[in-house]
C-alpha cells in the first residue's frame, strides 16, 4: 500500500488515470482469461501465489492441490488470487547438487514480485530450500507475505520399526556397504521411509526450516507441521489465504515481523527441537537481507543452554506425523515462553503477537514433546568449532550419542576430545571411486573431507 494515497500497489499498474496509455497495456491481456475491469479496478488486493510444486518436485508435489484452497481463501476475503511459478527445487533428485537452487530460486522470485502487480504474496514452501528462498525475496521485495508449508510426508515404517526419509538412507547405505543388506533390500527400506507426498518427514533440514518459518512468525501459527496428506492442511491453506488479504489491509510487511528478537525466538526454538545445523546458514542470509545483524556466534550464545525438548529423529525417536499430534511448533513454543525463553511481544503474520498466539495451546503427547523441566537433554545446541582446518563451523550437541560420547570423547585427560584419521578425497568423483576401498579401512570413527 502506497503510504501516501493509501492506494494498492497493485492500482498502478491496472489504476492509474496519469498513465492511462499503460494502463490500458497492462491490463488488457489479463481480461483474456476471464478476469473482469471491476476485479481489477475496484481497489481488490491482487496475491501472488509463489508455486514450488510440480511433478519435477515430488516433496512439492502436495501444492497442486494446496493453492486451490488457498485461491478460495483469497477470493473469498476479496482479493484476487494470480499463481505463478518458482524455479523447482527438489533436494533428492537435482544433479550434481541443489546447492544453487536456493539462490536461483530467490532471484527470480525477487524479479517477478518487484516486477508484476501484486499485493500480497503467499509463498508455497517444502522440500530443504524452498522455505529460505521464499523467506529471502520476502524482506527483500518487502510487501506483505505469508509462507504456506506444505507439511512433511506421513510417518514411515519398515520391518514394524518407524523408518525416517532421509536419515534411513545413511544407516542403510552402511549396511549395504558392510554387506549385512543386499541392493534390493537397501532400495525397499528407503522407500518405505517415504511413504506419501510430503517433505521428509524427520526433523533435517526441510522440517526444520518450515518450523523456522513457523517460529520467526511468517506462517499461522500450526502451519509447519501438518502432515501433507491431512485434511488440516487443505484447512490451513485456506486460511492462509484469507489471512493474506487482510495483511494487505494492515499493510504487515516482513519488515514489521522479522525483528532481531524474532530470529533470536527460532534459534530458541531451533534447539529446543533438534533442528538442522542448515538452519543456521539460512537464518543467516535472511537476516542479511533484511539487515539484521545475525552471525554464527549467536547460536552458541543464544542457543546452545536451551534443552531438547522434541523427541524427533534424528536426535531422538518419533518422526513428523507424531510430532504434529503432540502439538507442533505452538506446543514446543508454549514450552519455552512459559521459562521466559522466547520474546513474547513479537507479532506475527495473525496479526497478534506471539504470546496471544499461544494462549490455548498445551502440548498432548509428552512422550514425543518432553515438558521443560524434564528435557530429553539438558544443553542441546550447536557448538562453534574453528581452527587450523577451518575457520567455523558447528556441531550438533543433541545428536551426541551416549554411547559415541563413551567411546569417543570420554578418554582421561582429554574428554570432549576427538582424536581420528581424516581421508581427504579431491573432489565428489575420488569420493565415489574410494570410498569402498577396503584399503582406506574407513569405519566410523573417521573424519571424510572432500
Amino acid at each position: 500500500v502506497d503510504n501516501e494515497k493509501r492506494k494498492l500497489r497493485s492500482e498502478h499498474w491496472f489504476n492509474d488515470p496519469d498513465d492511462p496509455e499503460m494502463t490500458a497495456i497492462y491490463m488488457e491481456r489479463y481480461l483474456n482469461y476471464g478476469l473482469t475491469r471491476e476485479e481489477l479496478q475496484a481497489s481488490r488486493p491482487i496475491i501472488g501465489i509463489a508455486q514450488i510444486g510440480s511433478d519435477l518436485t515430488p516433496c512439492n508435489r502436495g501444492h497442486l492441490e494446496t493453492v486451490k484452497r488457498a485461491k478460495e481463501g483469497v477470493r473469498d476475503a476479496g482479493g484476487i488470487p494470480i499463481e505463478f511459478p518458482v524455479h523447482p527445487i527438489q533436494e533428492s533428485c537435482r544433479r550434481p547438487t541443489a546447492a544453487l537452487d536456493r539462490n536461483l530460486a530467490y532471484l527470480g522470485l525477487v524479479e517477478i514480485l518487484h516486477g508484476y502487480p501484486f499485493d500480497g504474496v503467499i509463498f508455497t514452501t517444502g522440500c530443504d530450500k524452498t522455505a529460505p528462498a521464499c523467506l529471502m525475496a520476502a524482506v527483500t521485495v518487502d510487501i506483505p507475505s505469508i509462507v504456506l508449508s506444505g507439511g512433511p510426508m506421513l510417518d514411515g515404517w519398515h520391518e514394524g520399526e518407524l523408518a525416517g526419509s532421509g536419515t534411513m538412507v545413511w544407516e542403510g547405505r552402511k549396511s549395504c556397504a558392510e554387506g549385512r543388506m543386499s541392493y534390493e533390500q537397501f532400495i525397499q527400506q528407503v522407500a518405505d521411509s517415504s511413504p506419501s507426498a510430503g517433505h521428509c518427514n524427520t526433523m533435517g533440514t526441510a522440517l526444520s526450516m518450515n518450523c523456522m518459518a513457523e517460529a520467526l512468525g511468517m506462517s499461522l501459527p500450526g502451519c509447519a507441521s501438518i502432515p501433507a496428506p491431512y485434511r488440516e492442511r487443505l484447512q490451513m491453506s485456506y486460511q492462509t489465504g484469507k489471512r493474506i488479504v487482510g495483511m494487505v489491509g494492515e499493510d504487515l510487511r516482513p519488515s514489521k515481523v522479522l525483528s532481531r528478537q524474532a530470529f533470536e525466538n527460532a534459534i530458541v526454538v531451533n534447539t529446543a527441537l533438534g533442528g538442522s545445523t542448515n538452519c543456521p546458514i539460512h537464518l543467516t542470509a535472511i537476516a542479511r537481507h533484511i539487515g539484521v545483524e545475525l552471525c554464527l556466534q549467536d547460536w552458541q550464545d543464544i542457543g546452545y543452554d536451551v534443552p531438547l525438548l522434541v523427541n524427533c529423529q534424528p536426535a531422538g525417536t518419533f518422526l513428523g506425523e507424531s510430532f504434529h499430534r503432540a502439538g507442533g511448533v505452538p506446543a514446543v513454543m508454549k514450552e519455552l515462553t512459559q521459562e521466559g525463553k522466547l520474546h513474547g511481544d513479537c507479532i506475527t503474520v495473525s496479526g497478534e503477537t506471539v504470546s496471544v498466539n499461544l494462549n490455548d495451546v498445551s502440548v498432548t503427547d509428552h512422550e514425543v514433546i518432553f515438558p521443560f523441566g524434564k528435557p530429553l537433554r539438558e544443553k542441546a545446541g550447536f557448538l562453534i568449532l574453528s581452527g587450523n582446518l577451518f575457520d567455523g563451523a558447528l556441531i550438533k550437541t543433541c545428536v551426541i550419542s551416549d554411547d559415541f560420547r563413551e567411546r569417543y570423547l570420554s578418554n582421561p585427560g582429554e574428554e570432549n576430545y576427538f582424536t581420528a584419521r581424516c581421508i581427504v578425497f579431491d573432489g565428489p568423483e575420488d569420493y565415489h571411486a574410494r570410498i569402498d576401498d577396503p584399503e582406506l579401512n574407513i569405519d566410523e570413527s573417521c573424519l571424510l573431507a572432500i
